[in-house]
């Protein structure tokens, strides 16, 4: 007994070199890593950004802000265009006009007789009361639009265009003109594309079918 005591007398108990001091932080910090990494191999929907937020309040504090003003937006794009739809049917257009909502975008398709007359691309006067509404909602939301123009497959033989997709792009041109000049809606936001008879919404071989393709679709993406 005395023999062991004698081994854990005072005088021969020694500092911690450095190097085990430096040893030991290498060791936890290595420890946290590889605690990480597992967190991150039982959890791969975990976004690097979301772990993060337990160590910065600010950042966690901002990214719930973030979410809520998204949230909020896409809770006003709805309202809007569901008045849009009431809207139109009040005015008589139901099988005129039409307001699709997806998570990812707001489409109005709009027939052209209700816009144009048949191979031309200048505005009915009438079409102010389709348009009048749509800018409304336009004008409200900050998000992109996209003007689309589309016809049937019919070929055009005589006009002031040689082809429909030649027609398709006036048509979208003359709307985006009208909303950015009558109604303000911010020509910066704005893009106008031409498909002609290449997206067809249903069959050119019926009369309804080329009713239904030429149309007028403004698209405003969600995301």
């Amino acid at each position: 007994m005395k023999f062991f005591i004698s081994r854990y007398d005072s005088h021969k108990v020694e500092d911690n070199p450095l190097y085990l001091v430096v040893l030991s932080d290498i060791m936890t910090n290595l420890m946290l890593f590889f605690l990480i990494l597992y967190v991150f191999t039982i959890r791969p929907e975990l976004a690097a950004s979301d772990f993060m937020e337990g160590f910065d309040k600010d950042t966690a504090q901002a990214q719930r802000e973030k979410k809520a003003e998204e949230i909020i937006k896409k809770f006003t794009e709805q309202d809007l265009a569901k008045k849009l739809a009431e809207d139109l049917m009040k005015a008589g257009m139901k099988d005129m006009a039409e307001v699709q909502i997806t998570a990812k975008q707001i489409k109005i398709n709009i027939a052209a007789p209700v816009l144009f007359q048949s191979g031309k691309a200048e505005l009915n006067r009438t079409s102010s009361e389709v348009l009048g509404p749509v800018a409304g909602v336009l004008k409200t939301l900050p998000n992109d639009i996209i003007i689309e123009g589309h016809t049937d497959a019919v070929p055009i033989k005589s006009g002031d265009y040689g082809t429909n997709w030649e027609l398709s792009a006036a048509r979208a041109n003359a709307v985006v003109d009208l909303l950015a000049g009558k109604y303000a809606v911010p020509q910066a936001r704005m893009i106008a594309a031409a498909y002609g008879e290449n997206r067809p919404v249903a069959s050119n071989e019926t009369v309804a079918g080329r009713a239904r393709n030429r149309r007028i679709e403004i698209i405003v993406p969600r995301e």
